[in-house]
C-alpha cells in the first residue's frame, strides 16, 4: 500500500484513541472527519469538510457501530449537525479500503448500492480494544491478506 493516508470518520473516544495511535506511531498521515475535540493529538489533521480529505485516503475507518440507527453516523465527538452516512459513501473512490464496525442494514444496503466494498471488523467486547482491532487488520492489509469485496 503506497498511499499512507488514512481517514477516520465519526466515532467516539475509541476512534479518537485510534487516530492518535496511528498519527503518533508514524507511518500514517491521519485525517479525522466528523471527529474532533481536545483529545485528538496535534499530529491528527482535523477536517471540517470531509470532501477536503476523503479523496486523499487509501483507507477509511468507520466507527463501531458505524451508525446508531439507519444511516445516521455514530459521531458523538462531532459538534456539527447529525451526519447522514450516505453523503460520504457516494464520494469514496474505487480501490479505497473501507473498514467498519457493526453496520445497520440501512448502511449495508447504501454501501452495496454505491458499490463501496466494506470490510467488517470483528466486534470488540470493550470499547478500549477498538484501536487494537483496527491496527491488527491494517497489519493484515499490509501483508495483503485482506481484500475488499462487495457484499450484497
Amino acid at each position: 500500500m503506497n498511499n499512507r493516508n488514512i481517514g477516520l470518520l465519526g466515532g467516539g473516544l475509541p476512534q479518537a484513541a485510534l487516530a492518535n495511535r496511528l498519527a503518533e506511531d508514524g507511518g500514517w498521515e491521519v485525517y479525522a472527519m466528523f471527529l474532533e475535540g481536545p483529545l485528538l493529538s496535534p499530529a491528527v489533521h482535523t477536517v471540517r469538510d470531509f470532501r477536503d480529505a476523503l479523496w486523499l485516503c487509501s483507507v477509511l475507518v468507520l466507527p463501531d457501530p458505524v451508525c446508531r440507527e439507519g444511516l445516521t453516523l455514530n459521531a458523538p465527538l462531532w459538534q456539527g449537525p447529525p451526519v447522514d452516512a450516505g453523503q460520504f459513501l457516494g464520494d469514496i473512490g474505487k480501490g479505497v479500503l473501507v473498514l467498519a464496525g457493526e453496520m445497520t442494514p440501512a448502511f449495508r444496503s447504501a454501501a452495496a448500492a454505491r458499490e463501496v466494498p466494506v470490510i467488517p471488523l470483528p466486534g470488540t467486547a470493550r470499547e478500549e480494544d477498538w484501536p487494537q482491532a483496527v491496527t491488527a487488520c491494517l497489519g493484515r492489509v499490509r501483508d495483503r491478506r485482506v481484500r475488499p469485496r462487495i457484499r450484497g
